[in-house]
């Protein structure tokens, strides 16, 4: 998946599903390449709900032998030296919680643009660092990777909102939408109205309480 060594990423398995970036991913599209594939989880639940061929791409060997099967096609590559020949063209392209992973993400974005058959679209979630959590963990004057979450020790880049949009964008893409995700503090303990103040939340603040950006966009044709 990202600039990691084999033996490291072979060592990790990611699997679940994105519900925002599921429902981003427009039910017309027919051919997918979900590009950090993980386990295969999403492109099961892709085509659970609409008649689709699923290509996964993944960096890690675990990945792949995981989503073998689950998926029309697996692919093991190193994205940061990714090359699109061969691929074809798909309707929809998948970057769910992968670019934070690259170097130059922007490089492989720009490679991408290839990949799109007339009318696709690019599907892009990307993690927030200064949600209000992180935003705290940083006033305290800690900056500190982990294992997994915003810090993740495996990435390479750090996104804001207005820095999500802009590497879509400054890859050659037309952003369609842009919606943040994510919850208000202790929302889960107040069962009648938490669901509320969490919508309003990230849309008066997404900035500070969305943990996640998803992007739709859609390549722009060279001038």
């Amino acid at each position: 998946m990202s600039g990691q060594t084999a033996p490291e990423v072979a060592k990790l398995i990611y699997g679940g599903i994105n519900v925002p970036i599921l429902s981003a991913i427009p039910i017309a599209a027919r051919r997918i390449l979900d590009v950090g594939c993980g386990d295969g989880s999403l492109g099961v639940a892709i085509k659970g709900r609409q008649p689709a061929e699923v290509i996964g791409l993944t960096y890690s060997e675990g990945e792949a032998e995981r989503a073998t099967g689950r998926l029309d096609r697996v692919l093991v590559g190193d994205l940061n030296s990714f090359d699109p020949t061969g691929l074809g063209t798909f309707d929809c392209v998948v970057c769910s919680h992968v670019l934070e992973h690259l170097y130059w993400p922007d490089n492989f974005l720009a490679c991408a643009r290839t990949l799109f058959a007339p009318g696709g679209r690019l599907v892009v979630a990307l993690p927030n660092v200064l949600a209000w959590r992180q935003r705290l963990t940083f006033m305290l004057g800690r900056f500190r990777y982990a294992d997994g979450g915003l810090m993740d020790r495996t990435h390479f880049r750090f996104f804001d909102r207005q820095s999500s949009e802009a590497l879509v964008a400054q890859a050659g893409y037309r952003v369609v939408s842009s919606t943040a995700d994510g919850v208000f503090p202790l929302a889960r303990f107040l069962p009648w109205i938490g669901r509320y103040l969490s919508r309003s939340a990230v849309v008066v603040a997404p900035g500070l309480f969305a943990w996640q950006f998803v992007i739709v966009a859609e390549p722009v044709s060279p001038s």
